[in-house]
């Protein structure tokens, strides 16, 4: 008996409902404050000045740290040959390689000027010792190469 007044109760009420306009219409929505709103602040607004490149100025373009070189980016805990080159060796860096934006590159953190820069890097030349880093910077072989001692982490 009470589903068949509740049956009965909600009937008329889709009745009632279905009589009565719930959704506006494409003319009520035009006329809308908001779309009105909405096409005025479109119609004030002015073109944004746009911000201009920003390049990190390093002045250089070598460096010469003493570092462990990755294999591959899975690292030394999951990648047998990056556990075989582990071992910290000097290195011969490019710092301003081409094409940094698009490729996928290690990253190196150097104090210049007092400044800390994380800079990507290409692997140049691997150096047996430390007297072999510095004959090779001494030749001059490169301009402007800086010398880093600083420990890698």
């Amino acid at each position: 008996m009470k589903g068949k007044i509740l049956a009965t109760i909600l009937a008329l009420t889709l009745v009632q409902v279905g009589n009565n306009q719930i959704i506006a219409t494409e003319n009520e929505i035009a006329s809308g404050s908001s779309l009105e709103a909405s096409k005025e602040i479109v119609e004030d607004a002015t073109e944004l000045v746009p911000i201009p490149d920003q390049e990190e100025k390093t002045n250089m373009k070598y460096v010469i740290k003493k570092l462990s070189v990755p294999h591959c980016k899975r690292g030394p805990e999951r990648c047998q040959l990056c556990r075989e080159m582990a071992e910290p060796r000097w290195c011969l860096l490019d710092v301003d390689p081409p094409d940094k934006e698009i490729l996928q590159r290690p990253v190196i953190e150097l104090a210049i000027d007092g400044e800390r820069h994380f800079l990507v890097y290409d692997v140049i030349k691997s150096f047996a010792s430390e007297e072999e880093a510095r004959l090779y910077m001494t030749t001059g072989a490169l301009p402007d190469i800086l010398w880093d001692s600083t420990p890698c982490p």
